[in-house]
């Protein structure tokens, strides 16, 4: 996790580019990054990330560190925010970067931080039951995070499509949090844009879905060659009396 926290931090890469992440690169750069003046830039940047639907990693943990320097400039709300959007960023690691650098003690503290550390939680074990629960405890704070739906979604679908060749239409609704519809639209949009099919069943529609080297199973074929002085004793035994 360390080195995968570090390969992006020193790189260029950013799931989404835009003005706004530029410009917080530059507030996090020099050698005065942890200046306390840099603080309330930090923090007005999470929200101009929030609106705007981009994320800098980068931003971000400097101002988790900051909060690490400084545990009584610490906002809630803010790092919650943090939270979700990095949870937004999976299957990458950015969720597990952030949350590193929070201290236990202020997970189990503030409620807010709390239910977000929990809803990851149950995203990143896919018990994807239980994450739609815990969303409802936090609905409030989701709403104003546009597309936090919208992605994990995607991050659900990516883990079904990695897991399984096919899916039951219920259980693929239920793991997804779709029905009616909004259910058929999605499954359409897949069937268009990302090889999944729909197969009728007499117990009801499976959704094939693309194959991948993670659920094909490989026939694995080994020779393993015998010398003749590992098995001369056993020969030489067998012969005597004969």
């Amino acid at each position: 996790i360390a080195a995968a926290c570090y390969h992006k931090l020193t790189s260029s890469y950013s799931p989404f580019v835009s003005s706004a992440a530029m410009s917080s690169t530059l507030i996090v750069s020099g050698a005065d990054r942890y200046s306390p003046e840099k603080l309330p830039l930090l923090e007005q940047n999470v929200d101009e990330q929030v609106a705007n639907r981009t994320w800098n990693l980068d931003a971000n943990v400097t101002l988790l560190r900051f909060y690490q320097f400084s545990p009584a400039s610490v906002k809630p709300q803010i790092v919650a925010k943090i939270l979700i959007k990095a949870i937004m960023q999976a299957p990458n690691q950015d969720y597990k970067c952030c949350i590193t650098l929070l201290p236990e003690r202020l997970q189990q503290a503030d409620e807010t931080i709390y239910k977000v550390v929990q809803l990851a939680n149950a995203l990143e074990t896919s018990r994807f039951a239980d994450f739609w629960n815990a969303t409802n405890t936090c609905r409030d704070l989701l709403m104003n995070i546009p597309g936090f739906y919208e992605a994990v979604r995607g991050f659900i679908a990516h883990t079904l499509v990695n897991t399984y060749g096919r899916v039951t239409k219920r259980t693929l609704a239920d793991c997804l949090k779709l029905d009616g519809a909004t259910l058929d639209q999605y499954l359409s949009d897949k069937c268009r844009t990302a090889g999944w099919s729909i197969v009728p069943t007499p117990a009801g529609d499976v959704v094939g879905l693309p194959r991948n080297d993670d659920h094909q199973s490989v026939v694995k074929r080994t020779q393993e060659l015998i010398r003749f002085e590992q098995v001369a004793p056993m020969l030489k035994a067998l012969t005597v009396g004969f």
